[in-house]
């Protein structure tokens, strides 16, 4: 006899339906700890930021040009005072090492370029004018005055060039430390190849770059740390102090779109009239095993366009830094020291360099 009582148990479609949202809870569980852990990891990235811009005192001083912040730093004393133009993507702590040995005998100042070291970064276009007007103001602010001696390293070389044909009542010397020329872009092998299809991937690597700062993924994988070169081990928490801040993210590389601008621009320079000019560069001999074919071709034309920096002044020498790669001043910090000293020297009226001599020191 049947009692007439119903099956209750779950069917197959009741089962597989209490499955998917059990899946589905499980889904949302991990994606919401998935967004509260880099939330975290981004809070804490923004803290231990905010501890080192209050720990970790910067040298020189911030000023503000065109609404943004700008930083410099000048010590020594002198008539002549030495401006300092890092290569691209360079900041002023790399030419500390060369500053503190200039000041003994001279005023030396380095700067931050916008999105560089300690000055904030900026949109619009980063050129070779906007950057030589904005320095031109920042020297006004800071009450540096000309006489001035531009020294420009690899692109710093192009800035200056820039910066003398804007102002050239302001300058008293050059020195060009493997600098970059105008025509680069075209005469090296496979760098207008290479520019190019680094102008064009520039933008997926700073957003996924942007991605992993603003997570605190960087910091949280060990890759907030910038090691200095050995004769700036001393500045190794400034140096840990300007990685991973989510604002700068492509800062140092927002020159890079404009190089052909830049370079065209720097190229109307073609002399600089009757100042003396030092060209000091890298050994072309230095660094040949594991180059390229295309680094191979490259060293005779950059070598070239070395020597032709010469002929921007009839009071120019060249000196080759024996042993030195493309970083001179810290592969060989005494020759940018001494030929410095010497241009300076002939400034106040002690004997002349060997004007138009090409030598390996």
């Amino acid at each position: 006899m049947q009692d007439g009582s119903q099956d209750r148990s779950p069917g197959p479609v009741q089962s597989e339906r209490s499955f998917i949202r059990k899946v589905a809870r499980a889904a949302v569980a991990f994606a919401i700890s998935c967004l509260l852990f880099f939330v975290v990891l981004s809070l804490w990235n923004l803290a231990v930021i905010r501890w080192q811009r209050a720990h970790v005192p910067i040298f020189g001083q911030i000023y503000v040009v065109n609404g943004r912040q700008m930083h410099i730093s000048c010590s020594g004393a002198g008539k002549f005072t030495v401006i300092i133009e890092a290569g691209a993507g360079a900041d002023s702590l790399s030419w500390q090492g060369i500053q503190n040995h200039l000041n003994s005998f001279t005023r030396v100042c380095t700067y931050d370029r916008a999105g560089h070291g300690w000055s904030q970064p900026r949109s619009g276009r980063q050129d070779a004018e906007e950057i030589a007007h904005e320095l031109h103001a920042l020297l006004g602010q800071a009450g540096v005055h000309a006489p001035l001696v531009l020294m420009g390293h690899s692109a710093g070389g192009l800035f200056v060039r820039e910066y003398a044909r804007e102002f050239p009542s302001e300058i008293a010397g050059v020195v060009l430390i493997d600098s970059s020329s105008p025509q680069q872009i075209d005469e090296l092998p496979g760098w207008r190849e290479g520019y190019e299809a680094d102008k064009l991937a520039m933008p997926r690597q700073h957003f996924w770059e942007a991605v992993r700062v603003w997570s605190g993924w960087e910091r949280l994988t060990g890759n907030c740390h910038n090691e200095p070169s050995p004769e700036l081990k001393y500045l190794a928490t400034l140096y840990d102090a300007k990685m991973c801040r989510p604002e700068y993210v492509g800062g140092e590389d927002a020159e890079f779109p404009y190089f052909e601008d830049i370079c065209k621009q720097a190229g109307r320079l073609t002399s600089f009239g009757n100042i003396p000019l030092v060209v000091i560069s890298k050994d072309p001999g230095k660094f040949r095993q594991g180059m390229t074919a295309d680094d191979l071709a490259e060293l005779p034309i950059w070598d070239h366009e070395q020597e032709l920096l010469k002929s921007l002044s009839p009071l120019s020498w060249r000196v080759t830094a024996k042993g030195s790669g493309h970083g001179v001043h810290h592969d060989r910090p005494e020759i940018v020291v001494h030929e410095t000293e010497k241009l300076i020297g002939y400034l106040q009226g002690t004997t002349a360099p060997a004007f138009g001599s090409t030598m390996v020191e």
